[in-house]
């Protein structure tokens, strides 16, 4: 007969044993998640970069035969080619980058004074080319001289790539943007007309590897606004959309003059 002492409550061994194989399971199934995650993204990300390394390989082929010629005129105008080409390259790598700091929590912010309403007209001419090629006109209200102290690149990828958005799916309709400033925080605003949001995916565009749309109509890495959202956040600020489907966005940004972290 076995003591009184050796007996244990009913149940607690196996309340106990349960507990540990769900927090393994929890941790298990965590560790396949982070692995399927950095699949994806090796696979975006392999896709996305191979695609301008076609067009550049083009240029250069073109340069040597305009060489051989010695037709000034066409190496003059695929120079500028290939440096729109190269540049877009750098945009993605820099991407990359920027995935890599904040998903590993190594982002760090520069502060500084930053002239905000030259920022946003400096992106929206940088971006006319695009503009151009997509048959949108973008008309901007930019309130004069709002300073923040803010970190400069951040602010500006932000900017890029709500206009980038916008062109991308505004459907080469028109585009316009604003930039004011009250009670110490600067508001932009980036409005299309093009495809729309529906209010089931307002949430899920700002998610990694997520866009408006399906992969084969667009391409892109679909981290855009995941990367808006975490930069905006980072410099204590906030970012959100309103929209219908085929009734365009309105993607709103508001962040702190004076520079707060969350």
């Amino acid at each position: 007969m076995a003591n009184p002492g050796d007996h244990k409550p009913m149940g607690m061994a196996d309340t106990i044993g349960g507990d540990e194989t769900g927090g393994q399971a929890a941790i298990i199934q965590e560790l396949r998640d982070a692995v399927s995650a950095r699949d994806d993204f090796l696979a975006v990300a392999a896709h996305e970069l191979r695609n301008p390394i076609t067009p550049i390989r083009i240029s250069v082929h073109l340069l040597r035969l305009a060489q051989e010629t010695g037709d000034q005129a066409r190496i003059s105008s695929l120079l500028d080619r290939l440096d729109h080409q190269i540049e877009r390259f750098i945009s993605r790598m820099d991407v990359l980058l920027d995935i890599a700091q904040i998903s590993s929590n190594q982002l760090r912010l520069e502060r500084s004074e930053v002239d905000l309403s030259e920022t946003v007209k400096r992106v929206i001419e940088e971006h006319q080319p695009m503009l151009v090629r997509a048959g949108s006109e973008l008309t901007a209200r930019i309130e004069d001289s709002i300073i923040g102290f803010l970190d400069a690149v951040a602010f500006t990828q932000i900017v890029e790539n709500l206009i980038s958005n916008a062109i991308k799916y505004g459907q080469c309709k028109p585009i316009e943007v604003t930039l004011t400033s009250a009670r110490d925080q600067a508001e932009l605003t980036v409005c299309d007309h093009g495809i729309g949001i529906g209010l089931e995916d307002r949430e899920r565009i700002f998610q990694r590897f997520e866009r408006a749309v399906q992969r084969k109509s667009h391409t892109g890495f679909g981290l855009g606004l995941w990367v808006s959202r975490r930069l905006t956040e980072a410099m204590g600020g906030s970012i959100g959309v309103i929209g219908q489907k085929g009734a365009g966005s309105l993607f709103t940004v508001t962040l702190p003059l004076k520079g707060t972290n969350r």
